[in-house]
C-alpha cells in the first residue's frame, strides 16, 4: 500500500510502550498557544490562528472524553481576549 495516497498516517507502535500517546494524541499545547500569544506576527494574524487552533479542539471534542481539551479551549479563549482588548469567544 501506498501511504502517498492514504490521508492518515498509521503510527506503528506497541500499546502501552513509551511511543504510544497517553489519552487522545494533542498536536496543540499550552506552549503552542503561549507562542502564538507572544509571537512578533500581526495581531490578526495571531487571532486567526488562535481561532483555528480553537475550532480543531472544538471538532475533536466529541471523542475528548477525559476534558483534556476544555482546558486548552479555555486558554486559547484568553490569549484571543488578551490579542483583541478583552473582547472573548463565547
Amino acid at each position: 500500500m501506498n501511504n502517498n495516497d492514504n490521508p492518515i498516517d498509521p503510527i506503528d507502535v506497541q500499546v502501552g510502550g513509551d511511543a504510544d500517546p497517553g489519552g487522545i494524541a494533542q498536536t496543540i499545547t499550552s506552549e503552542d498557544i503561549q507562542a502564538l500569544l507572544l509571537s512578533p506576527d500581526p495581531v490578526d494574524t495571531r487571532l486567526e490562528a488562535l481561532k483555528q487552533m480553537r475550532a480543531e479542539l472544538e471538532a475533536r471534542a466529541a471523542a475528548d472524553r477525559g476534558e483534556e481539551f476544555a482546558p486548552l479551549i479555555a486558554e486559547i479563549d484568553d490569549a484571543i481576549a488578551q490579542l483583541s482588548g478583552g473582547e472573548a469567544l463565547g
